[in-house]
């Protein structure tokens, strides 16, 4: 990535300081931004994760500066480019075709959350791949979770950990994704 491409622009008026990230590039980027500081009051305390799409310039915190500080502050601003991949292993021509027909034949059911920080990337990477889906929201809609639940604990003698996103392929559950590298493995094993 050009260090230029995508940059964290700031916007002074009186004693507010908005941060931005400003993508120029036609890439996708993933953008980790921490501040640290206590002569502002921030708009949120907790570290921001977002996808920065491109051509596209976001707003991403608001600081307020306290009144008898100096304005100090400190960012911590990590760059990722996005660029996921199932990389299904294909040994010879005949399992291609096995792979791209169990990819529209199985039948895959995504549950999120509303505060889930790597739901967003989950939908994406299922997108991406051109793998249809169902999506259960579980703040909207706890029904159907209740259901995977009860299915989850009828099929194993394992114990279902309450961990969102949960992945179901066909009858596969896969409950225990903390990270976008899980959601991957366990996509590589339903798919494989």
């Amino acid at each position: 990535m050009n260090i230029n491409t995508l940059n964290l622009p700031k916007k002074k008026k009186g004693k507010r300081i908005t941060l931005y990230a400003n993508n120029t590039d036609s890439l996708s980027y993933d953008i980790f931004l921490k501040v640290d500081t206590k002569d502002f009051r921030r708009s949120s305390t907790r570290p921001i994760l977002r996808n920065i799409t491109p051509n596209s310039k976001i707003k991403l915190l608001t600081l307020i500066q306290l009144n008898g500080t100096e304005g100090k502050y400190n960012t911590t601003f990590i760059v990722n480019e996005v660029a996921y991949a199932i990389e299904v292993e294909k040994d010879h021509e005949g399992l291609d075709f096995k792979i791209d027909e169990a990819l529209k034949d199985k039948e895959v059911t995504l549950y999120t959350k509303n505060d889930c920080l790597i739901c967003p990337d989950t939908k994406r990477i299922l997108n991406n791949n051109k793998i249809a889906f169902t999506e259960y929201n579980i703040d909207k809609d706890s029904t159907n979770y209740l259901k995977i639940i009860k299915d989850f604990k009828s099929n194993t003698n394992k114990n279902f950990d309450n961990k969102i996103p949960v992945l179901k392929v066909d009858t596969a559950i896969y409950n225990n994704i903390e990270s976008v590298e899980d959601f991957i493995t366990a996509l590589r094993e339903a798919f494989n």
